[in-house]
Parts: structure tokens; C-alpha cells; sequence
């Protein structure tokens, strides 16, 4: 995301800007503010039923199709995962009150 706002920006790695500075100029929250709401969000999507739009695309598989070469695109899984990774929050169910307590 800050990747496009530095483009929007014309900000270029030269002008030596930060992250933080650049969501500062735009008005935007915190980097841990975007993934706290990203978690909250995913949280009400996997308590949604199985057969609503959102949750049958976070599991849904690829069934055929051509994939451009290079890296591949990021699933939503896996942003879900990095978020979590990056709030020190544990996959089992032994964390979710954890989990909870971070997404209030």
C-alpha cells in the first residue's frame, strides 16, 4: 500500500523518506493500526457462513489457469498469516483469547 501512495506521492527512494513519514503526509493510521482492522476483519469473515461471497473467495483454490513467471502474487491466506506472524499471534487454539485481545 505504501508502495502506490509513494508513486500517487512521486516520492522516490532518493527523496529518503520513511514509511511512517509517508503515512503521516497522507493522513493515513499506523502500519499496526491497517493490520489490527485487517485481523478484526478476517476474524468477522471466518465467522461468516460458508456460503457468503468473502469467505468461499479466502478458501477458495485455483482450479486451472496460466500464472505469469516471477514471484507469485500474495493469496489473502497469505497476508492473513503474515499479519499474524507479525503480531505475535499463535495459529492453535490455545492463543485465541490472545487473539482477541489484540483485535479490541
Amino acid at each position: 500500500m505504501v508502495r502506490h501512495l509513494r508513486s500517487i506521492m512521486r516520492i522516490t527512494w532518493m527523496d529518503n523518506v520513511t514509511n511512517k513519514g509517508i503515512l503521516e503526509r497522507t493522513g493515513l493510521p499506523s502500519m499496526e493500526d491497517l493490520i489490527r482492522k485487517n485481523l478484526r476483519w478476517t476474524g468477522h469473515l471466518m465467522r461468516m457462513s460458508p456460503d457468503r461471497l468473502p469467505t468461499q473467495i479466502l478458501y477458495s483454490q485455483l482450479s486451472s489457469g496460466l500464472r505469469k513467471s516471477g514471484r507469485r502474487r500474495l493469496r489473502l491466506k497469505d497476508t492473513i498469516k503474515r499479519n499474524q506472524k507479525l503480531s505475535d499471534i499463535k495459529t492453535n487454539s490455545q492463543q485465541i483469547h490472545q487473539c482477541k485481545a489484540i483485535i479490541k
